[in-house]
């Protein structure tokens, strides 16, 4: 389980059909089998240098996430136990994949604007989403599209500053408001 506080982003240096390598940002502190979210995909560690970290992915996974087309790939290690609960409660399990249509420059931030979803009765205004392996906060949502709002902060420390109007985002729902709507 994760929490969506984003702890880096890295470059992406090799993708193949069943495989992602990124930079390994963490040293030595890993371990074969540990689960990191890779944008928000919950995935394995099969193999580790000091210099890059590789994955076994599956090409479900690929077609369900963002992972095989994007250049900068937010990363967070599981939630300890006996950590602080900082976001919101995010499986890494992806949904699907959004498109990005603008940015705002606003006074305090930048919101971020996509494509609605399928399943857009998990939006709920002021509600948690996960975009990139990102915890977010809802912002605004319209007939056709939902904003997210970034401070300054979040923005350099995650991906968000180098998506392109046109990327695709993968997106996961708030896991406790889809089983607040399955009951």
């Amino acid at each position: 389980m994760f929490t969506g506080i984003i702890e880096n982003f890295v470059p992406v240096l090799k993708v193949t059909e069943s495989s992602l390598v990124i930079k390994n940002l963490f040293g030595s502190d890993l371990k074969i089998g540990q689960s990191i979210a890779c944008n928000g995909a919950c995935l394995s560690v099969s193999s580790f240098t000091n210099e890059e970290i590789s994955f076994d992915v599956l090409s479900e996974t690929f077609r369900k996430t963002n992972l095989a087309e994007t250049r900068f790939i937010n990363i967070e290690r599981a939630m300890l136990a006996n950590g602080r609960f900082e976001g919101h409660v995010v499986l890494g399990h992806i949904d699907e994949v959004i498109i990005f249509l603008e940015k705002k420059e606003e006074i305090s931030g930048i919101e971020f604007i996509f494509s609605l979803p399928k399943n857009t009765k998990y939006l709920v205004e002021k509600g948690s989403i996960c975009l990139n392996g990102i915890s977010l906060t809802i912002g605004n949502i319209t007939d056709q599209s939902f904003s997210v709002f970034l401070i300054p902060l979040t923005l350099k420390h995650t991906n968000f500053e180098k998506i392109n109007i046109g990327d695709r985002i993968s997106l996961e729902y708030d896991y406790l408001g889809k089983l607040l709507l399955s009951q």
